[in-house]
């Protein structure tokens, strides 16, 4: 299950600047994702900037913006040939953090950029090309979704998660 939407672009290109950081993976995740094939991969995942780092003011206008409360967020860097297989989010710091169940949990993942070519995105078995700087998508709990980048150009998004309001 997962819902899509739109806001107008109000931020600036700083985040491109931010010092990211690899997203440690799993050894089982990466026999698992070796095995379906994916054997020929320059990363499984990519990097990250996350809420233990100072975040941009503007980060802020966006609290409550997707009906969520507590909201954390987690800007996203993938390279060039760098892929996310299909999988769900365990959510566990988040749960440990807020004291809730992964099932009351929300991912709102915010496109920060013009689609480029080679960019990829896809939610639930839906797949995502040619969206446009402030295009989102957020998805439910365990829904699984993957990500990836063939193109030239660094791919960058914005993670926001959260608990439903009401």
């Amino acid at each position: 299950m997962f819902k899509t939407g739109h806001i107008d672009r109000f931020w600036d290109d700083g985040f491109k600047d931010f010092n990211y950081i690899r997203q440690p993976i799993t050894n089982h995740e990466v026999s698992d994702w070796e095995s379906q094939g994916y054997d020929y991969v320059k990363s499984f995942t990519g990097c990250q900037y996350n809420q233990s780092n100072p975040m941009p003011d503007w980060v802020f206008k966006l609290d409550n913006m997707f009906g969520l409360t507590n909201q954390t967020y987690n800007f996203y860097k993938m390279k060039t040939l760098e892929i996310m297989p299909i999988h769900s989010d365990k959510y566990l710091r988040y749960m440990e953090m807020f004291k809730v169940p992964s099932n009351k949990i929300w991912r709102a993942l915010l496109l920060l950029e013009d689609w480029k070519s080679g960019h990829y995105l896809e939610v639930d078995g839906t797949g995502f090309t040619n969206w446009k700087a402030g295009d989102w998508v957020m998805w439910h709990d365990n829904t699984e979704h993957a990500a990836g980048n063939i193109g030239v150009d660094d791919r960058y998004t914005l993670q926001i998660t959260g608990v439903e309001i009401g």
